[in-house]
């Protein structure tokens, strides 16, 4: 049965603050609720963020009661006006995503969807008293929100250029030319005209010429017109007929 009351008076609600719009800077969807919501887990809060398009506002950011200043790491706040019942809230963290911002004042709270407006936040407050104009003096107020985990796109690029360029070019130019060139041109002409020309002139002069003069002077005489034979016959005729008329001469004695 309570909870039905509560549904009741959230849509109630809903219709009154869906036409109040907000007192930031900026146009931000404003919701007035009656009650005493605590925090961003409050049951009660989490209904009537449900009921008006945000039901999951994330994490408490901060909470401070009784309202005042107040700051962290992520948010601060400052309150103020001749009953403090104004507040700026500002974000200092941007790896955030802030959701709502709840103002309480009096018997009701202000619910402020922050959407896609951006930081700061001024000029926040409660709902005002008996659809007054004068806004109660703020006793409670709190942000919810997440922090985003998508992550940044700058690490790509600022990493992937620097290692590339510099590991590559600098290894492959260094180890490659100075190698080749030096073993290659030192070995291959230092031996090759030093065995092949000093062998193959010496050897050939040496042995071709020399045996033709010597067979020359040593073997056969050289020839002169005439054969031997013939003269020995010749010879040996003569011989004989000297005999042959030495003999006759004899006889006839």
């Amino acid at each position: 049965m309570r909870r039905i009351t509560v549904l009741a008076a959230a849509c109630a609600a809903i219709a009154v603050g869906a036409a109040v719009p907000a007192a930031a800077g900026e146009s931000i969807d404003s919701y007035y609720f009656e009650g005493n919501a605590q925090d961003c887990e409050d049951l009660e809060f989490l209904a009537n963020a449900a009921l008006v398009g945000l039901p999951s506002p994330g994490e408490t950011l901060i909470d401070v009661d009784p309202g005042a200043d107040a700051a962290n790491d992520i948010v601060s706040g400052d309150v103020y006006g001749d009953d403090d019942q104004f507040l700026d809230v500002e974000q200092l963290d941007d790896s955030y995503v802030i959701t709502a911002i709840v103002v309480k004042g009096g018997p009701a709270y202000t619910l402020y969807v922050v959407g896609e407006t951006e930081s700061p936040w001024t000029g926040l407050h409660s709902p005002p008293l008996d659809g007054d104009a004068k806004y109660p003096g703020i006793s409670h107020w709190f942000v919810c929100g997440y922090q985003d985990e998508t992550p940044s796109p700058t690490p790509t690029p600022s990493e992937s250029p620097s290692e590339s360029p510099s590991e590559s070019p600098s290894e492959t130019p260094s180890e490659s030319p100075s190698e080749s060139p030096s073993e290659s041109p030192s070995e291959s002409p230092s031996q090759t005209p030093s065995e092949s020309p000093s062998e193959s002139p010496s050897a050939s002069p040496t042995d071709s010429p020399t045996p033709s003069p010597t067979d020359d002077d040593d073997g056969e005489l050289p020839d002169t017109g005439g054969a031997p034979g013939v003269l020995l016959a010749l010879a040996g005729g003569l011989l004989l007929a000297g005999l042959l008329v030495l003999r006759h001469r004899l006889v006839k004695l």
